[in-house]
């Protein structure tokens, strides 16, 4: 394993997303690794599972993505990264059809590494409510309380 920090090995792991670099993503992260992204993109219990079930949707459905990370912190084997993925909406995502709007979709993320310096483990709260109220439906319906005052 490389001598960077975890951080920089995030950041070095944001810098090829990106890329948006799928395949070859591997060098970044366990075989085993779990990536626990919430209700709708779901849990991936496999690099494999990461690339083909939301890597790959994602990039589909997002096509220009850039993620920023506006917060990055690292604690022994965990890093907590905050930041926003902008994108423009050009193909399908979780059942929408494109709309051509751009988003700005804002994420954290917990990371855990291994003994052997592994990314095996990856928390991550996306503001998909967020995201489909920026692309015009509004998944609750007029009864969300952001609005309350």
């Amino acid at each position: 394993m490389d001598k960077k920090s975890y951080k920089e090995r995030i950041i070095a792991m944001n810098d090829a997303l990106n890329e948006h670099v799928i395949d070859g993503i591997d060098a970044h992260f366990a075989k085993n690794f779990v990536w626990r992204g919430g209700a709708g993109p779901g849990t991936k219990t496999s690099l494999e599972q990461f690339q083909n079930g939301w890597q790959r949707p994602f990039l589909n459905a997002f096509k220009d993505k850039h993620t920023t990370i506006d917060l990055i912190l690292e604690d022994g084997d965990l890093v907590a990264a905050y930041g926003s993925v902008q994108a423009t909406h050009s193909g399908e995502f979780l059942g929408m059809e494109p709309t051509g709007k751009r988003i700005n979709l804002k994420y954290m993320d917990f990371w855990r590494f291994d003994d052997n310096g592994e990314c095996v483990e990856n928390w991550v709260h996306l503001d998909i409510i967020d995201v489909f109220r920026q692309l015009g439906r509004d998944l609750l319906d007029g009864k969300g309380w952001d609005d309350r005052r």
